[in-house]
């Protein structure tokens, strides 16, 4: 019973993955009634193909109707969208989901429009009624990071976002998060060879995997 309880709480958050890229691609003309399409041939998805994850396996990642390719990103942030969400609900860190779910849109949204809606950050406020806030370390991050702006490529969404996480989770932590997501952006140049990258994806994707690091005792930072 228990086993099938962390499964079910794992599909809920891949499901929340999935439902949050709709969100980031369709705002703000949000459709509450829009159904799920391929981005292809606007053709309506059948049921099979909307199950996060298997979906995708079920189809061989192929669109049923006009049999172009689904990206493999869509399953593969529905697994760690749905780990992440398993771990925070095993280890009572809940307080952390308004900061999890806004990153998420924020990172889709990036990804997608190469800009956020500051009206994002909303999201994430009721974190910060149950956590100590680090102010001091937020105003400095923020304004060493608008001074490094001056001289490299530095979006300010970028900077605003880097010092929300410096003021959730202290300094030290946003520093190893802007290192580990500089060390992603290294990786992605090897394979893709891009001279600008939308960076808070890879924000993202290294508070999720700090967090997985502290949260199973892997490292201590």
């Amino acid at each position: 019973m228990k086993y099938f309880l962390y499964f079910i709480i794992f599909i809920l958050g891949a499901c929340i993955i999935s439902f949050l890229k709709v969100i980031a691609h369709d705002y703000p003309q949000i459709d509450v009634k829009r159904r799920s399409h391929c981005d292809y041939c606007g053709r309506i998805l059948r049921w099979f193909e909307i199950i996060p994850i298997a979906g995708y396996f079920i189809t061989n990642g192929k669109c049923l109707s006009c049999k172009n390719q689904i990206d493999f990103w869509n399953p593969f942030w529905e697994f760690i969208g749905g780990i992440i969400f398993l771990s925070m609900i095993h280890f009572g860190d809940l307080i952390y989901l308004p900061l999890f779910i806004g990153l998420v849109i924020l990172a889709f949204t990036d990804a997608y429009y190469g800009y956020v809606y500051p009206i994002t950050y909303l999201i994430i406020v009721p974190t910060l009624f149950f956590t100590p806030l680090h102010i001091l370390n937020a105003l400095l991050t923020y304004f060493a990071l608008l001074l490094i702006s001056r001289k490299y490529p530095f979006g300010l969404g970028d900077i605003e976002i880097l010092a929300i996480l410096s003021l959730i989770l202290g300094l030290k932590m946003a520093l190893w998060i802007l290192m580990i997501a500089c060390l992603f952006c290294i990786i992605s140049f090897l394979f893709n060879q891009k001279r600008s990258f939308r960076f808070i994806p890879y924000i993202a994707i290294a508070t999720g995997f700090i967090y997985m690091i502290l949260s199973f005792n892997i490292l201590t930072i």
